[in-house]
């Protein structure tokens, strides 16, 4: 099994026997890296960045607060914990570390044990933290992107929506929303299975995405079943060609192993603003109605709601 790397920390310390002492301390747990100066230790971080940085406070041309300082504007380096290491001990001493961004705050001389439980401590609670942290990154997306194609969904459209729907009145502007629902796609899953469905979906939904402007929202409510939010669109005429690069994503043949999977789609459209107050709910009611005229007509076409 291989062994887990040890956490990296650099010591920035003007007094070479503080820092051989300190290095010589935490070189059993700690891989430690030293620098006689602050800017040496600035370099240092910025050629690779450690877990953790014991700052002293004291020292000449550039003292622990400046480097401090620096380190926090850098967002490469600003994450870094750091704990200052100084003989000035006191709660003001203390408060000014912590508001500069300081984690922790020694006072020397160091009693070795209680600073390895300290940094120790610091890092579990850091990796702690960063775990949460991606846990919740996580959270977010499964709340609001499709798990299948990444896009949108129901709840992120909601938002989106209210949102587009304010920008355009802000800018005097127009909108679409367009109900798009897959035609066949029924016979996908039945002939050939769900993989081949889930496929013709992901690829389809990418096809889709990639012809809208990046100022539009694509969202998958579920099963074959899609919105798009077209914004800044005077009328029906510029709306058209968008709508008709939609229609020919969705009827372009999908390769699945052996098979060429094809199905078109019936695309219903509403606009906004109307001459009464709409909710976003209501133009999806009404660019639903709409998309359902589209299959009565034939299906592969878009209806636009008068």
């Amino acid at each position: 099994m291989q062994q887990k790397p040890r956490p990296r920390i650099l010591a920035i310390d003007d007094t070479p026997a503080n820092l051989q002492v300190l290095a010589a301390a935490l070189a059993s747990d700690f891989a430690v890296q030293i620098a006689t100066s602050g800017a040496m230790g600035l370099a240092l971080a910025a050629r690779s960045a450690p877990d953790l940085i014991l700052l002293d406070v004291m020292m000449p041309e550039m003292d622990g607060h400046e480097v401090c300082r620096r380190l926090q504007a850098d967002p490469a380096l600003r994450h870094i914990p750091v704990i200052f290491v100084s003989a000035m001990a006191g709660l003001e001493a203390e408060a000014a570390g912590y508001a500069l961004g300081a984690c922790d705050y020694i006072t020397k001389p160091i009693r070795v044990d209680r600073a390895k439980l300290r940094i120790r401590n610091l890092l579990e609670r850091e990796a702690l933290r960063a775990a949460l942290g991606g846990k919740e990154r996580e959270l977010e997306r499964v709340a609001h992107y499709d798990n299948l194609t990444g896009l949108p969904n129901r709840i992120l459209l909601a938002d989106r929506m209210e949102q587009a729907l304010i920008q355009a009145q802000r800018r005097g502007e127009r909108l679409a929303v367009v109900f798009l629902d897959l035609d066949g796609f029924k016979a996908i899953n039945d002939q050939h299975g769900h993989a081949a469905g889930d496929h013709l979906l992901i690829t389809l939904a990418q096809r889709m995405q990639q012809t809208l402007r990046d100022s539009d929202t694509l969202a998958r409510l579920g099963g074959d079943e899609f919105v798009a939010v077209l914004q800044d669109v005077n009328d029906v005429s510029a709306s058209a060609p968008m709508l008709k690069r939609l229609l020919d994503a969705a009827c372009e043949p999908v390769q699945f192993g052996d098979l060429a999977l094809q199905v078109s789609a019936s695309l219903g459209v509403t606009f906004y603003p109307q001459d009464e107050a709409v909710a976003p709910d209501q133009l999806l009611r009404q660019a639903d109605q709409a998309m359902y005229q589209a299959k009565l007509g034939g299906k592969n076409r878009f209806h636009v709601l008068n």
